[in-house]
Protein backbone atom coordinates (compact mmCIF):
# COMPACT_ATOMS: atom_id res chain seq x y z
CA UNK A 1 0.00 0.00 0.00
CA UNK A 2 2.93 2.23 0.97
CA UNK A 3 4.17 1.67 -2.55
CA UNK A 4 0.92 2.80 -4.31
CA UNK A 5 0.88 5.75 -2.32
CA UNK A 6 4.74 7.18 -3.24
CA UNK A 7 3.66 6.41 -6.71
CA UNK A 8 0.85 8.36 -6.69
CA UNK A 9 2.67 11.02 -4.75
CA UNK A 10 5.44 10.85 -7.23
CA UNK A 11 3.60 10.55 -10.80
CA UNK A 12 1.27 14.00 -9.27
CA UNK A 13 4.74 16.10 -8.47
CA UNK A 14 6.14 15.04 -12.11
CA UNK A 15 2.64 16.09 -13.73
CA UNK A 16 2.98 19.71 -11.79
CA UNK A 17 7.19 19.96 -12.68
CA UNK A 18 5.82 18.78 -16.26
CA UNK A 19 2.79 21.56 -16.06
CA UNK A 20 5.07 24.06 -15.03
CA UNK A 21 7.55 23.53 -17.52
CA UNK A 22 5.00 23.93 -20.54
CA UNK A 23 4.06 27.16 -19.00
CA UNK A 24 7.48 28.02 -19.10
CA UNK A 25 7.99 26.58 -22.60
CA UNK A 26 5.14 28.66 -24.01
CA UNK A 27 6.13 32.12 -22.09
CA UNK A 28 9.53 31.80 -23.94
CA UNK A 29 7.84 31.21 -27.31
CA UNK A 30 5.63 33.89 -26.87
CA UNK A 31 8.90 35.87 -26.04
CA UNK A 32 10.64 34.41 -28.97
CA UNK A 33 7.90 35.31 -31.56
CA UNK A 34 7.27 38.67 -29.70
CA UNK A 35 11.06 39.32 -30.37
CA UNK A 36 11.09 38.72 -34.22
CA UNK A 37 12.31 42.52 -34.65
CA UNK A 38 14.72 42.40 -32.57
CA UNK A 39 17.36 39.69 -32.98
CA UNK A 40 20.01 40.87 -30.57
CA UNK A 41 17.07 40.46 -27.62
CA UNK A 42 15.94 37.23 -29.65
CA UNK A 43 19.60 35.91 -29.71
CA UNK A 44 19.26 35.64 -25.71
CA UNK A 45 16.76 32.83 -25.51
CA UNK A 46 18.86 31.15 -27.77
CA UNK A 47 21.56 28.54 -27.30
CA UNK A 48 25.37 29.78 -27.95
CA UNK A 49 25.36 26.14 -30.51
CA UNK A 50 22.15 26.58 -32.39
CA UNK A 51 21.51 24.43 -35.47
CA UNK A 52 19.12 26.49 -37.75
CA UNK A 53 17.08 24.76 -40.69
CA UNK A 54 15.30 27.29 -43.02
CA UNK A 55 15.29 27.51 -46.76
CA UNK A 56 16.92 24.00 -46.92
CA UNK A 57 19.62 25.37 -45.61
CA UNK A 58 21.56 24.21 -42.27
CA UNK A 59 23.25 26.57 -40.41
CA UNK A 60 25.51 24.89 -37.63
CA UNK A 61 27.57 28.52 -36.41
CA UNK A 62 24.50 30.77 -34.80
CA UNK A 63 27.27 33.80 -34.44
CA UNK A 64 27.54 33.82 -38.43
CA UNK A 65 23.55 33.52 -38.60
CA UNK A 66 22.74 36.21 -36.08
CA UNK A 67 25.10 38.55 -38.12
CA UNK A 68 24.04 37.58 -41.72
CA UNK A 69 20.31 37.85 -40.42
CA UNK A 70 20.59 41.41 -38.74
CA UNK A 71 22.94 42.75 -42.52
CA UNK A 72 20.01 41.85 -44.43
CA UNK A 73 17.78 43.51 -41.93
CA UNK A 74 20.00 46.61 -41.76
CA UNK A 75 20.34 46.43 -45.81
CA UNK A 76 16.25 46.03 -46.20
CA UNK A 77 16.07 49.24 -43.88
CA UNK A 78 18.67 51.59 -45.45
CA UNK A 79 16.21 50.81 -48.80
CA UNK A 80 13.21 51.11 -47.31
CA UNK A 81 14.07 54.31 -45.21
CA UNK A 82 13.77 52.59 -41.94
CA UNK A 83 13.50 49.09 -39.67
CA UNK A 84 10.28 47.41 -40.73
CA UNK A 85 7.78 46.46 -37.80
CA UNK A 86 7.53 42.61 -37.69
CA UNK A 87 4.61 41.30 -36.74
CA UNK A 88 4.62 37.21 -35.98
CA UNK A 89 2.31 34.80 -34.46
CA UNK A 90 2.15 31.11 -33.75
CA UNK A 91 -0.84 28.73 -34.10
CA UNK A 92 -1.81 25.39 -32.38
CA UNK A 93 1.51 24.96 -30.32
CA UNK A 94 2.00 21.01 -29.62
CA UNK A 95 4.29 20.83 -26.27
CA UNK A 96 6.43 17.76 -25.52
CA UNK A 97 8.29 17.64 -22.37
CA UNK A 98 11.14 14.76 -22.19
CA UNK A 99 13.04 15.79 -18.86
CA UNK A 100 15.57 18.59 -19.72
CA UNK A 101 14.33 18.45 -23.08
CA UNK A 102 10.98 19.61 -25.36
CA UNK A 103 10.24 19.66 -28.86
CA UNK A 104 7.32 22.41 -29.51
CA UNK A 105 5.65 21.99 -33.35
CA UNK A 106 3.58 25.17 -34.59
CA UNK A 107 2.20 27.06 -37.60
CA UNK A 108 4.20 30.36 -37.52
CA UNK A 109 2.76 33.14 -39.11
CA UNK A 110 4.17 36.51 -39.91
CA UNK A 111 3.96 39.65 -41.35
CA UNK A 112 6.71 42.47 -42.15
CA UNK A 113 5.62 46.10 -42.16
CA UNK A 114 8.27 48.01 -44.12
CA UNK A 115 7.93 51.90 -44.12
CA UNK A 116 7.27 53.05 -47.42
CA UNK A 117 6.03 50.18 -49.06
CA UNK A 118 3.32 47.97 -49.25
CA UNK A 119 3.29 44.74 -45.87
CA UNK A 120 5.06 41.43 -46.98
CA UNK A 121 2.60 38.46 -45.57
CA UNK A 122 5.10 35.65 -45.10
CA UNK A 123 3.67 32.12 -46.44
CA UNK A 124 3.05 30.44 -43.16
CA UNK A 125 6.09 27.91 -41.81
CA UNK A 126 5.60 24.49 -40.14
CA UNK A 127 8.02 25.35 -36.88
CA UNK A 128 9.82 22.76 -34.52
CA UNK A 129 11.71 24.21 -31.93
CA UNK A 130 13.97 21.52 -30.08
CA UNK A 131 14.62 22.86 -26.05
CA UNK A 132 16.92 22.36 -23.38
CA UNK A 133 16.55 23.06 -20.00
CA UNK A 134 19.86 24.32 -18.65
CA UNK A 135 20.45 26.10 -14.76
CA UNK A 136 16.68 25.96 -14.45
CA UNK A 137 16.14 28.12 -17.62
CA UNK A 138 14.58 26.72 -21.37
CA UNK A 139 16.87 27.84 -24.66
CA UNK A 140 15.88 26.87 -28.28
CA UNK A 141 18.89 24.24 -28.92
CA UNK A 142 17.31 23.74 -32.66
CA UNK A 143 15.08 25.41 -35.19
CA UNK A 144 13.22 24.03 -38.16
CA UNK A 145 11.33 26.15 -40.42
CA UNK A 146 9.52 24.47 -43.71
CA UNK A 147 6.56 25.61 -45.76
CA UNK A 148 3.53 24.45 -43.58
CA UNK A 149 1.50 22.35 -46.28
CA UNK A 150 -2.34 22.59 -47.05
CA UNK A 151 -3.05 19.88 -44.52
CA UNK A 152 -1.95 22.54 -41.58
Amino acid sequence: MLRVIVAAVMLCACAGAWSDDVDDIMELLEKYTDLEGDLAAQAKLISDDRIMIAGGVRQTDQDANMEVQQAQRDHRAELNGGPAKWIVRFEDPIVRVYGDTAVVSYIRLGDIFPPGTPPIANPPLSTTLVLVKERGDWRIAHTHLSPAGSGN
